[in-house]
Parts: C-alpha cells; sequence; structure tokens
C-alpha cells in the first residue's frame, strides 16, 4: 500500500516514515500544500497523514479542497494543538477520517493507520486466497498452507498488488509506484531483480502460483493448475 506523509517537522516526519516502512508500507513524504497537491495529482494514495498546519497552508484547506474533488482517500488529520474539542470536531466535519496529536506514539499511529485501510473502501475482503497462498491484507502476513513465510518489505509490497489484481495483468509502472517511493532512486531493472527474488521465495516455500511476465506490460499472478502442483 502506497501512503502519503503531509509533515514539515523533520524528526517526526522521519520517525514516522521509518516505522511506517518497516510494517512494510511504501510512504512518499512532503512537507508543503503545493506539493501534498502535485503528489496527489499523480499517484493514487491509499492513506494520507496531512500536517494541520504547514509553511504555505493550512492542511484543512487542503483537505477541503480534496472532498470536493470527490477524493475518498482516507485522512489521519495530525495536529501539535489538541486543546479542546472544536478542532478536532472541525477537522472530521471537513473530512478527516481520524485526528491524532503530535507527538505521538508509533505504535499508535500505525493501529490508526491499519484499523482506517480496514475499511470497506480500501478492502472488501481481508483475506485473499490463490492456490495454496493466503494474504492477509489487514495484518499483511502471508502463509503457505498455513505457515506463516516472511518476505522482504518490497516483495511484500509486489505481492500484495499482484494479489489484489490477480488474474489481471499489473502494469510495470504501476507495480513501480505501489513499491517506490518517489524520492527513491529505481535502476532500471530494480522490479525485475525484485520479482526474481519473490519468485523465488514463493518456490522455495511451495507456493502454488505462477507469476507471468507479460512482456512489455507487466506481470500476471494466477494460481497453477492442479496438473502442475
Amino acid at each position: 500500500m502506497k501512503l502519503l506523509m503531509v509533515e514539515d517537522e523533520p524528526s517526526f516526519s522521519t520517525a514516522t516514515v521509518s516505522c511506517l516502512k518497516r510494517a512494510g508500507y511504501c510512504v512518499d513524504l512532503v512537507d508543503s500544500v503545493v506539493d501534498a497537491v502535485s503528489a496527489v495529482a499523480i499517484y493514487a494514495y491509499d492513506l494520507v497523514l496531512l500536517d494541520r498546519c504547514l509553511p504555505d497552508g493550512d492542511g484543512l484547506s487542503f483537505m477541503r479542497n480534496l472532498r470536493r474533488s470527490r477524493n475518498d482517500v482516507p485522512i489521519i488529520l495530525m495536529s501539535a494543538s489538541m486543546a479542546g474539542p472544536q478542532e478536532r470536531i472541525m477537522g472530521l466535519e471537513d473530512g478527516a477520517d481520524d485526528y491524532i496529536g503530535k507527538p505521538c506514539d508509533s505504535d499508535e499511529l500505525l493501529a490508526r493507520v491499519r484499523a482506517l485501510l480496514r475499511r470497506p473502501r480500501q478492502i472488501a475482503e481481508n483475506e485473499v486466497a490463490v492456490g495454496n497462498l493466503r494474504f492477509d491484507l489487514s495484518s499483511r502476513n502471508v502463509t503457505i498452507d498455513g505457515t506463516p513465510i516472511p518476505i522482504a518489505r518490497r516483495e511484500l509490497a509486489m505481492l500484495e498488488h499482484l494479489v489484489r489484481g490477480r488474474g489481471r495483468v499489473v502494469l510495470r509502472e504501476q507495480m513501480e509506484q505501489s513499491v517506490y517511493g518517489f524520492d527513491e532512486s529505481v535502476s532500471i531493472n530494480a522490479i525485475d531483480v525484485s520479482m526474481h527474488r519473490l519468485r523465488r521465495t514463493l518456490a522455495k516455500h511451495g507456493a502454488h502460483i505462477h507469476v507471468h511476465t507479460v512482456r512489455g506490460l507487466g506481470f500476471i499472478l494466477q494460481a497453477k493448475a492442479l496438473a502442475d502442483v
């Protein structure tokens, strides 16, 4: 899943982005309203972490504009000022899905992110089954024949994108956008190297699935036929 964090306080943003990445999320970080507007115009994010006060404007105004444009991406509004209920009420009524004070405990913030991503807009089903592989989209745990399988962060993000689009071609460009942040340098064969590692991990643990390369387009995930198992 791809998240956007709009935050101008370096120590808080660095710690939070690190926490989210360790949990397996791909995170883009911007520090202004202008850059946030550009980011959401380019990418379809699964969730936005939005600072209430930014150097070039008000996070509420950015959020209102998103809602007016019918963008229903879940938004966690963050603010260092949590003195009274009126500010929280205003934020929630203007379109925020959650509101949290800064600084905040990283485990609590991660729990709030997971809670929002469990909502129906994001996940129509909590678990996807392909062959003997199960991907829990809430916990982001993968099992094969009921046994948990450790998968590295980028390969896990790729597998998640594939299982969500199972049976359909996942474009290479979509894969890159879901796995890498826009501030990360991506070599020309990075996706292919990660895909090789993913296939090797799945084969090692006996997954009854194929990840086919569709030349010039991307990849498609399919269950193996019984005769091939």
